[in-house]
């Protein structure tokens, strides 16, 4: 039997099930939301003018399930584009994905491209 489908584990180093990878994208969709929720939340804060559009009782309990909805909302349509870095982050320390690059890291500056 596979011990993928049995376990539930990582099919080895450098390598992530397509479950996985899912997982991973639905959980960094949930951290931006999260973010652009304490944005919109630290936002009118800082603003300082108190007005509001509601006024009573339910105005703090409205404007915080604005602020998730707006920001799972936001993060949903394609966000800051925190979800996707925060993906590439995972996926290039998990040895999924190499870090793009112009040169290669352990060559000096001068020494590439046939620079003298």
């Amino acid at each position: 039997m596979d011990p993928v489908s049995t376990t539930g584990a990582s099919p080895g180093p450098g390598r992530m099930t397509p479950a996985e990878e899912r997982r991973l994208r639905t959980t960094a969709h949930e951290v931006e939301s999260i973010f652009i929720q304490h944005m919109l939340k630290t936002m009118r804060q800082a603003s300082g003018t108190g007005q509001t559009l509601l006024n009573g009782r339910g105005q703090r309990v409205y404007q915080e399930m604005m602020d998730e909805h707006m920001g799972r909302a936001l993060a949903k349509s394609g966000g800051i584009g925190l979800a996707d870095m925060l993906v590439r982050d995972v996926l290039r320390r998990q040895g999924v994905m190499k870090k793009p690059s112009s040169q290669p890291t352990d060559v000096p500056m001068g020494s590439a491209g046939g620079l003298p």
